[in-house]
């Protein structure tokens, strides 16, 4: 089965802005997101940013990389980023960013599917691992995001529906 849902909710400590600023300028990641080897802009997309269009290559715990795109496909600004993913993986993401009890909460949910011929099989037997390298990732992400803003990470959580 190479269909993914993968959900992770961070909460950081610091302001609902800093943290939007952060997550829509992603030519910058590489610098606080471990994991995150390169990111290229593809396309630039309107002045507000729809259809802004990035490649990403990750590189987790595990011996392989990703290669993706993520073209955005809907923008509320501090509230929702959407995006239509290809590459390695095709499908959607959304992050859904919010202002709670003090932190700011920031979920990432990814309904995606493997396409390269590798993931897929790697899928099929491995599933598990590639879930704990997309859970490694995302929490290398929350705790460089909170270092980057001198703030602290309060949680991780994956799959916090499922709590």
């Amino acid at each position: 089965m190479s269909q993914f849902d993968l959900v992770t909710q961070w909460r950081i400590g610091a302001s609902l802005d800093a943290v939007w600023d952060a997550i829509t300028a992603p030519a910058q990641w590489p610098q606080w997101w471990r994991g995150l080897e390169a990111v290229t802009e593809l396309d630039r997309g309107d002045a507000g940013g729809m259809h802004n269009r990035q490649r990403f290559i990750w590189k987790g715990a595990l011996p392989y990389r990703l290669v993706t795109e993520l073209a955005i496909t809907r923008l509320e600004p501090l509230v929702l980023i959407e995006g239509e993913a290809s590459g390695d993986v095709t499908g959607l993401g959304a992050w859904r960013f919010a202002r709670k009890n003090g932190v700011t909460e920031v979920r990432h949910e990814w309904r995606v599917r493997a396409a390269s011929p590798w993931l897929m099989v790697l899928a099929g037997v491995a599933r598990p691992l590639v879930c704990w390298n997309h859970g490694k990732i995302m929490e290398w992400g929350a705790y460089g995001l909170a270092r980057r803003l001198g703030a602290r990470c309060c949680s991780v959580e994956k799959d916090p529906d499922k709590a």
